[in-house]
């Protein structure tokens, strides 16, 4: 037979007693503490919803700040729930029902999209394109430093899948590879983009004044540059 002891949780009005079995903790579905839902207090959950015979998991997550519930369904199929926490999680389960044609038309436009630059990892291209970028970037860094001469400790090429640079408090500049797989005028945003936080670490309307002296045309960079 299971042996169980009693475990105590802070709440915000009080505490709670739950029974513990095995180091497993068991949620009761709705235990209540003033207003709150117990799965609430500790964090998201897990659910699985039936699509053509596949049960389909998504994880629940409560925010004492959110107004509405918001319905993400990410890259690799994971699908994410935000609800306020006055919400219950019987209302998500019976929305969630009422989704599912939504929720496998968006797996399949994601599964058919084709994969950006940006977020492509390869080690073996890293270590093809590595020194080429270096070499590029080192160039294309010096043309422009002739206009802004900005002091710079370090420039470093890395394998990134989230960003295309970025630039420490101590002068280092940091580049992603795959800036040598890019047009050219891309190419020179980016470094002009990094050699403009060396002066202003921010992207408020000084910086971006700076990036227009040698990128005026920034603003359609920015937005071609979304689409890799």
């Amino acid at each position: 037979m299971a042996r169980f002891s009693e475990k105590k949780i802070s709440v915000p009005h009080g505490k709670i007693k739950m029974r513990v079995c095995n180091t497993h903790l068991f949620r009761p579905r709705r235990a209540i503490c003033g207003a709150f839902y117990l799965h609430d207090i500790l964090g998201s959950m897990q659910k699985t919803v039936e699509i053509d015979g596949v049960d389909v998991p998504y994880t629940i997550r409560s925010n004492s700040k959110s107004k509405k519930i918001s319905i993400r369904v990410q890259e690799g199929g994971q699908i994410s729930i935000t609800k306020p926490t006055r919400v219950s999680v019987r209302y998500i389960e019976n929305l969630v029902e009422t989704k599912k044609i939504w929720i496998t038309e968006q797996i399949k436009t994601l599964k058919n999209r084709p994969k950006k630059l940006l977020s492509h990892y390869s080690a073996k291209d890293f270590d093809k394109y590595k020194d080429e970028a270096y070499n590029l970037v080192d160039a294309r860094i010096s043309h422009f430093n002739k206009f802004y001469k900005y002091d710079i400790e370090r420039v470093t090429i890395r394998n990134q899948s989230t960003r295309w640079g970025s630039c420490s408090r101590r002068k280092n500049l940091n580049f992603n590879y795959k800036i040598v797989l890019l047009p050219s005028e891309l190419q020179d945003y980016i470094i002009v983009h990094e050699l403009c936080h060396l002066a202003q670490m921010n992207h408020g309307k000084k910086f971006w004044d700076l990036v227009s002296l040698q990128i005026p045309d920034y603003k359609d960079r920015v937005l071609e540059l979304k689409k890799y």
